[in-house]
């Protein structure tokens, strides 16, 4: 998995979250009743994950109203603004505000991945957003300058890092998706998740990029200081021939299956692009993934391509 699983249930099932949170803004319902219906769509999130064969599983992001919002929510120095576009997609988040010095105020995430991992039988692989991504998503109020801003949240979010692994997480994923689209960045990169992902041990880390092809970060991608690198193989193609230049050993999460798109890709297709990964690679560990989270489908489209990601993994092991 990537990260996110989609809230709505299947069609006709009640959406016992959806009505939560609505009781709660009626003052019918408490935070407890709330946090009651996210621990429940988490076992569900997890039960499908691991029904369709996923080695290393999420949470789903039950409780998360986007990637941002638990940070933006529990970190001192930022506000929650308005809407804007998730990248290009047809989805919304809540622009973070700083307006003043960012400083932990405590985890954001480890209660949530402490559950999941008491009621998952694979492991769970926690999720924080890159402190590129975070800044570039965001406005600074406060810093007035980009690196200052970067290097601001980055040990913030070390802080995140360091208390997941305490936690017992093996698997640790930092998203930078804007990286992207601002390869102008692959330096302060570096020198960021550098800071960040030093507390992450004894975890893997990987870095997961998606919605584009990296072909403009180059292959300094595989420089990060990271244990896997993440690639969307289906937003950018492409890609594949970065891979090319993947140092001997790396590990590869190639993102081949389509995470926006409703239509289940043949078999045989999947088949055929693995094999043109494993010819661009040199003794590498490679990793199936969709290409993104699947939050952008409905429920019973994202299972199958759960389904399908695992069916293919199995013809591939065999």
């Amino acid at each position: 998995m990537v990260g996110s699983y989609p809230k709505p249930p299947d069609e006709g099932e009640p959406f016992v979250l959806r009505k939560a949170l609505h009781s709660l803004d009626r003052g019918e319902a408490t935070r407890d009743d709330v946090e009651k219906a996210v621990e429940a769509l988490t076992e569900q999130m997890i039960t499908e994950q691991e029904n369709a064969g996923i080695d290393i599983i999420t949470d789903g992001h039950a409780g998360w109203p986007d990637l941002l919002r638990p940070f933006a929510e529990t970190w001192a120095g930022f506000e929650v603004g308005g809407l804007l576009r998730w990248f290009d997609n047809n989805t919304y988040y809540r622009r973070p505000v700083c307006t003043g010095p960012v400083e932990c105020r405590g985890p954001a995430t480890v209660e949530a991945f402490r559950f999941a991992s008491s009621v998952a039988s694979h492991p769970v692989k926690a999720v924080i957003p890159g402190p590129v991504t975070f800044a570039r998503l965001s406005v600074d109020e406060h810093y007035r300058d980009h690196e200052k801003f970067v290097m601001a949240i980055a040990p913030v979010l070390a802080q995140e890092v360091f208390e997941l692994a305490a936690a017992g997480a093996r698997y640790i994923q930092i998203d930078e998706p804007a990286l992207l689209g601002a390869p102008e960045d692959v330096a302060l990169a570096q020198r960021a998740l550098g800071v960040v992902v030093a507390e992450a041990e004894p975890a893997e880390v990987t870095l997961a990029t998606y919605f584009g092809d990296a072909l403009r970060v180059g292959p300094e991608i595989f420089d990060l200081p990271a244990d896997v690198v993440g690639l969307d193989l289906v937003s950018g193609p492409a890609s594949i021939d970065l891979i090319e230049h993947a140092p001997r050993g790396a590990k590869i999460q190639a993102g081949i299956i389509d995470a926006r798109n409703t239509k289940l890709e043949p078999v045989d297709d999947l088949v055929a692009m693995i094999d043109s990964i494993e010819t661009a690679i040199d003794d590498a560990d490679l990793r199936l993934s969709p290409s993104a989270g699947l939050e952008f489908l409905p429920r019973e489209k994202a299972r199958a391509k759960l389904h399908r990601l695992g069916e293919v993994a199995e013809r591939v092991r065999t």
